[in-house]
């Protein structure tokens, strides 16, 4: 069995990272690593997009045969070394764990990366250097975001769209973990956490869980549990943590705080509705 992975090596690469807290997590090591640099739009170069015609990263290369999307390759993975297993025995349970995992990817993914975009890359790339990368960017989504983002800031209307999906986000969690449970599905760790604690790991990067899981203490417990494992710790031993106060994620994540936590505050008294109390 041949494992080549095509991946990012930086603590807030989030698609990359949920497959190398996959790998690490199964205990699969015998992998070959083709470490990547968006910077060098690595991404698009003719031998990558034969790999992954959309230009995204990463791609897992199983015997020549490449897995794309980072959800479907967590879960490949899972597949390939069954033991220690990351999906519930039960069919039903393992369906409820998809649903997480669907809703990550379908909220959660877009929301950091608004989050990444409004902190780190607007206050420390230059604005000729984005307008340089844009110029490959293949999605007119991920373009018009990227773009809204770095121009306006926290008014831009994706940064209230990036909170009202977290907050939709911990209202289900936080009643999911009601019952005492350490992980979303219990007792067991599953994919649910492999695929969204990159995501949170992006939260703490620029110092924002502190003000934002106030109100949800369960999944202020979760995510504590879940930074505690080698797998995610691993993560801050990758360029560009934020362990320093001074790093970038967390400079520019301390200078952004205020006016985030003022548009969180924001969305919570529009949408009040939607924190109606769960039994």
């Amino acid at each position: 069995m041949t494992l080549e992975l095509y991946y990012l090596e930086e603590t807030d690469s989030i698609c990359s990272n949920r497959v190398v807290v996959a790998l690490w997590e199964k205990g699969i090591t015998d992998w070959k690593p083709h470490k990547m640099q968006l910077v060098e739009r690595d991404q698009f170069k003719p031998a990558y997009l034969d790999l992954n015609p959309q230009g995204v990263v990463p791609t897992l290369v199983h015997d020549g045969r490449p897995i794309r999307e980072s959800s479907l390759i967590t879960d490949y993975l899972d597949d390939l070394k069954p033991s220690p297993a990351l999906k519930p025995v039960n069919l039903v349970e393992r369906i409820r764990m998809k649903e997480w995992v669907k809703l990550f990817d379908e909220r959660g993914y877009e929301a950091t990366a608004v989050v990444n975009f409004v902190t780190k890359f607007r206050l420390t790339i230059p604005r000729e250097v984005m307008e340089e990368r844009w110029k490959s960017v293949p999605n007119i989504d991920r373009l018009y975001r990227q773009r809204s983002v770095i121009t306006d800031g926290v008014d831009s209307p994706y940064v209230m769209r990036a909170i009202g999906a977290f907050e939709s986000i911990f209202v289900l969690m936080e009643d999911a973990l009601g019952d005492g449970r350490p992980f979303l599905m219990g007792d067991q760790f599953t994919l649910a956490e492999v695929n969204f604690g990159p995501f949170m790991k992006v939260l703490e990067m620029v110092r924002f869980i502190d003000f934002w899981l106030e109100p949800y203490p369960r999944v202020r417990d979760w995510w504590d549990r879940l930074a505690k494992r080698p797998s995610m710790q691993q993560l801050d031993t990758f360029p560009s943590n934020a362990l320093a106060e001074d790093s970038p994620h967390a400079r520019t994540g301390t200078e952004t705080r205020p006016a985030f936590e003022a548009k969180v505050s924001e969305y919570r008294e529009a949408f009040a509705h939607a924190y109606r109390k769960r039994n």
